[in-house]
This record gives structure tokens, sequence and C-alpha cells, in this order.
């Protein structure tokens, strides 16, 4: 039951993954609001989500209304489609556009964008070095990189949580800094939001 709760975390699918959705929203609709925080959205800005889930975080950006795009990839498939069904309106405004598929062999070489953004998808990298080198090749220069993630010790305990890739705080600076990101800062506020530039 624990490792079924932990791959739908990870990946969700039929129709306990969308149990998870829910749940996902529920609980990450402040993360989302506090990442869009450290954004700082503007007109024109380009912004990619890595593991957009349900879409709510591209939906909250896509009604600032200002004149930026926003794209994103998820590796699941159900994500995906409750994504796009929850985003049409702005899909088809062509203010949104979604991918599905796995960001880590992704193509992005004739993509870049000023600012890059995940929540709670750091835990399924099992090498931080790899995830951040190809992030900061689609990052313009100066471009900004932000993640929210999970204390580690609130997995500590929890049995759905046994392959989960527990990093500090430390762990990811240190990783964020080795692959070239010039200035790294974070903040604690029931979780670490972690804001790189490039």
């Amino acid at each position: 039951m624990f490792d079924l709760l932990g791959k739908q975390l990870r990946m969700p699918t039929g129709n306990i993954g969308k149990i998870v959705a829910k749940m996902m929203n529920k609980r990450n609709a402040k993360f989302y609001s506090e990442i869009i925080n450290y954004l700082d959205v503007k007109d024109n800005d380009k912004i990619f989500e890595i593991g957009y889930g349900p879409g709510l975080g591209i939906k909250m950006l896509a009604e600032l209304n200002l004149k930026c795009t926003i794209n994103g990839i998820d590796f699941s498939e159900l994500m995906f489609k409750e994504a796009y069904e929850r985003n049409i309106k702005f899909i088809n405004q062509l203010k949104v556009k979604l991918s599905y598929g796995d960001f880590l062999t992704e193509d992005f070489s004739k993509q870049t964008y000023n600012k890059v953004f995940c929540l709670n998808v750091i835990y399924f990298w099992k090498d931080l070095g790899v995830a951040f080198r190809k992030i900061s090749s689609i990052l313009e220069s100066n471009g900004k990189f932000c993640i929210f993630m999970t204390h580690e010790s609130e997995f500590q305990n929890k049995k759905f949580a046994k392959d989960f890739c527990k990093y500090s705080v430390v762990n990811v600076s240190t990783a964020l800094r080795n692959a070239g990101f010039s200035s790294v800062n974070y903040v604690f506020n029931n979780g670490y939001f972690i804001t790189a530039v490039k």
C-alpha cells in the first residue's frame, strides 16, 4: 500500500492517480502562491514548469493576465490530460503549452526560458547534477530557477517515501552551485523555497 502511494506521488495513474491529484492540489496551492511570488513574474517572461502535475500552478500563473508564455512538461499521462483540461482556455489563447514526457530525456536545444520552477519534484531525481545542468542549459543568462521542497525530516519515517531522494537544502544548494548557478538563496516556510540565478 505504501509502495503504491509513493509510486503514485511520483507518477499518478488511473483512478488512484486522480485521488492523488486532488490531494496534490489541496496541499500545493499555498506553495504555488509562494513560489510564484519568488518568480516575480513580469510581462514578456518565458516560464517553464517541470512536473506540473494537475496543472494548478500553470493556471495560477496564466490567471495573472500578464503578457508572458508558460510552458511545462510532466511524465504522467494522467497529469498531462488533467492539466490540459484545466488550462484549455489558456492553451487555446497560445499562452500555455503543455508537453507530455520526461524532462531529463527531452530535447530542449531550441528552447530557452528566463524563469524555470518545480515544486515537490527533486525527490525523484537521483542525480541532481544532471538535472540542474540541464535546467541551466535551457535558462537564459541571468535566468531564475525556483524550487520548493519539503524538509527531508518530513520523509524520514514515512513508509511511502522509502524510495524518495531525501536531500537536504545544503545538498541542493551545493549541487546548484556546482551546476554553474552564481547565486543561490533559500528561505524556510513549511518547506524550503530555493532561488538560484544563472
